[in-house]
């Protein structure tokens, strides 16, 4: 479920230019000469450029784009203050938020309260700006709400960056995560390996070659020799089948543990509906690499508090459901499961996505048909 659509809380920064409205409005309103529409349209523009640039951009320094954001926007208050007075604070707000997606708190706060005081003394300035406003309560009522959405706008700013960094931390922690696991198992599968072939294949080589120097001299001895090469042989073939079957990972129900402790080091609660049934071995297989897939969706790509799981018999067959409270979506599938969903196919079996409500995957695996599955295609294990 590798997605390429942006979520909910990437577009939501763009919907916060609707409040551009104001000193567009403010502008429209008045009759304005060439010079001035020049002016404005031409700082809304680089403004609403730059806004964009810094809300979706990739890479970069935070701090960085958080202070020349910050700058843009004090810049066009500045412009068009003259231009459409008060209306004009909006790009201060625009500037508190752009200051407070970076890492510091205080820097965030700084500018915010720098761009308090600015408005306050271009209030007391140029007093002729607010000439229609009540001194009285109008203007302090006007400086107060704009500092508070300011102040607002930097520390929900600030708050979001935090949650975004911790997210993109988590991502990290988990792809080094799979590499250690990665790096682990190979050890572990030459370490096997070698404890399992290293002295056979010795003695093979031994046999062999005693074989080899008997044939002429003792055919007799030379026979048996070639015969113990093969009884060797065969149960070696044997132990090296039986470490493949433990390296396949033991299971649904060992699938189902790791993938509880990999939701939980993601913050997700996993059920497990019913028990889990009786299997043919390559459908349990199948079912545990699927199980594989969709935990590492869900850790990656769908944002969820809550996973589902369920396996259920049914006349006919089998049928796994796996469903989470995510983002869902109907984005274009992975080659995880574009695999998985061929090898259902192959077998008789069908797999379905529906992403109306968070992911729902519901895999129907048919009776019988579990020696009639592909073999498994080496897949990652999150630990």
């Amino acid at each position: 479920m590798r997605s390429v659509r942006r979520s909910a809380r990437d577009w939501m920064p763009l919907g916060w230019l609707i409040f551009l409205a104001y000193p567009v409005a403010g502008f429209v309103l008045q009759p304005r000469g060439p010079g001035e529409a020049a002016l404005f349209w031409g700082v809304l523009l680089a403004f609403v450029v730059l806004y964009v640039a810094a809300q979706w951009r990739r890479g970069g320094d935070d701090t960085v784009w958080a202070l020349g954001g910050y700058a843009g926007s004090l810049v066009a208050f500045l412009l068009m203050v003259p231009l459409v007075g008060a209306a004009a604070c909006s790009f201060l707000v625009y500037g508190s938020f752009m200051a407070g997606h970076q890492p510091s708190r205080a820097w965030a706060l700084t500018l915010t309260g720098f761009s308090t005081l600015l408005l306050l003394g271009l209030m007391v300035w140029q007093r002729h700006l607010w000439a229609g406003y009540s001194w009285s309560w109008a203007v302090p009522a006007g400086w107060a709400l704009t500092s508070g959405y300011m102040l607002f706008g930097a520390f929900g700013a600030h708050l979001g960056w935090q949650a975004r960094e911790a997210r993109r931390e988590l991502r990290l922690a988990q792809v080094e995560n799979e590499r250690l696991a990665a790096d682990a198992e190979r050890e572990r599968i030459a370490r096997d390996l070698h404890d399992l072939l290293g002295h056979t294949l010795s003695v093979i080589v031994l046999k062999s070659e005693l074989a080899s120097r008997l044939t002429e001299r003792d055919p007799a001895r030379a026979a048996v020799e070639i015969r113990e090469v093969e009884r060797i042989s065969r149960e070696a073939l044997s132990e090296v089948r039986a470490a493949v079957r433990g390296y396949r990972g033991g299971g649904l129900a060992a699938e189902l543990a790791r993938a509880r402790v990999a939701l939980d080091a993601a913050g997700v609660r996993l059920t497990v509906l019913g028990t889990v049934p009786v299997l043919p071995p390559a459908t349990e297989a199948s079912a545990a690499m699927l199980l594989r897939e969709a935990v590492t969706n869900v850790v990656r790509h769908a944002r969820a508090g809550a996973v589902q799981v369920s396996l259920v018999s049914i006349p006919g067959g089998h049928t796994l459901t796996i469903q989470d409270d995510g983002v869902g979506g109907h984005a274009p599938e992975g080659t995880g499961l574009n695999s998985m969903r061929e090898r259902l196919r192959a077998a008789g079996g069908t797999l379905e996505r529906d992403g109306r409500q968070g992911t729902r995957l519901v895999a129907h695996f048919p009776t019988g048909a579990g020696d009639e599955l592909p073999a498994l295609a080496p897949g990652r294990v999150v630990l």
